[in-house]
């Protein structure tokens, strides 16, 4: 389990040529074991979804990929670069054990499900790691993972799919709705870290009043009020500018580090003065207000990196990167930006990721971070 994976992205809309010029790119594989299995993380820009199952096939052929997972997203990531608003696919490959390893093919929709898909292969009480993909549309996602992280020693990174509805994910097969994904067994070598992309407003605040997702009285107060005083003077008279980048964030119980997820305030009502928040609230909780902010978004991702580094000190063999689509040329200011901190920081490494409309880490559905998942 040292061989280095290899990886590689090109651009283009038709998969004969996409997949010729993958191979090309890739070189002679190594000879595997019997005992080994060659697994291809794979994500296309959504526009290549209806060429989903002959681009798998040509590579199938052409590289003797045994398992496919990934999906499709609106921009994609790749060794060196980061694609957008063109057609283009991006694919690692590497081998494993093949005890070690089992495709999540059936779109699991239920936290019973996903146990059933994993029977005879990875008990709840057994430690194991789940690489995720979902459905923009899997309402029950959040649900899922949180009875991951209460009935289970498993423990899961990934991200949810972007881009045109209709968006579809690859396991072995193609498949347009619920999660997928690979589970492995703890013998396969993984480190997992997480990076914000805001920094926090001082103090917490507490939920007076709520209805489903709508914060009706904060800190005691009418909420509009309330947080007016709490983003100042000057953001408060330009509230649709102020939305553009202050967020509410979740404090994660028991964290060590201040973690949090962070959601998005979807709308204000003036009249009412209340806050419509992107998530179903429960009064008498905790929240913070957060401001989106390149500069921390970058100090971040370069201590988590070297945090991750520490964790592999043998070496990395391969990468997943899965970045919020609020980030990436939007925060870091041009396209490749973040992409060339992350390879900075890792030791230009084998790489394949996409950017997300939610991002998986921990058992946790987050927004606007960078996971990372190295296979050390």
């Amino acid at each position: 389990m040292t061989t280095p994976f290899r990886s590689a992205t090109a651009p283009g809309d038709e998969p004969g040529a996409l997949a010729t010029t993958l191979i090309a790119e890739l070189g002679e594989q190594p000879v595997r074991g019997d005992d080994q299995v060659r697994v291809g993380f794979i994500y296309l820009s959504d526009p290549l979804s209806r060429h989903a199952r002959s681009l798998l096939k040509h590579l199938r052929e052409g590289l003797g990929i045994d398992h496919f997972v990934g999906g499709m997203a609106m921009a994609i990531i790749g060794p060196r670069d980061e694609l957008y608003e063109q057609p283009g696919v991006t694919l690692m490959i590497g081998e494993f054990p093949a005890s070690s390893v089992r495709v999540i093919y059936h779109p699991v929709r239920r936290f019973e499900d996903l146990v059933q898909e994993l029977d005879g292969f990875l008990d709840p009480q057994t430690p194991g790691r789940l690489i995720l993909n979902a459905d923009p549309q899997t309402e029950s996602l959040e649900d899922i993972l949180t009875e991951i992280g209460e009935q289970t020693a498993w423990f899961a990174t990934g991200g949810v799919n972007s881009g045109e509805p209709g968006v579809v994910q690859i396991a072995d097969g193609v498949s347009a709705s619920g999660i997928t994904g690979l589970a492995l067994r703890d013998d396969v070598a993984i480190a997992a870290r997480h990076s914000q992309g805001c920094t926090p407003l001082p103090g917490q605040h507490e939920l007076t009043e709520t209805w489903r997702n709508i914060i009706v009285r904060l800190d005691g107060q009418q909420a509009l009020p309330a947080f007016k005083g709490i983003i100042g003077d000057v953001l408060s008279r330009d509230l649709e500018r102020a939305l553009g980048y202050i967020l509410v964030g979740f404090p994660i119980a028991g964290s060590d580090t201040g973690d949090y997820r962070v959601r998005n305030i979807i709308g204000v009502d003036l009249d009412q003065e209340v806050l419509a928040i992107g998530e179903m609230l429960e009064p008498g909780s905790q929240i913070l207000f957060v401001r989106r902010d390149g500069q921390a978004a970058r100090d971040d991702l370069e201590r988590m990196l070297e945090q991750v580094r520490a964790q592999a000190p043998n070496g990395i063999r391969g990468a997943l990167y899965v970045s919020c689509v609020g980030r990436g040329r939007h925060q870091f200011g041009q396209e490749g930006a973040e992409l060339a901190i992350v390879q900075k920081g890792l030791g230009d490494v084998p790489l394949v990721g996409f950017f997300a409309n939610g991002e998986i880490f921990a058992n946790r559905l987050y927004g606007y971070t960078g996971v990372l998942t190295l296979f050390t």
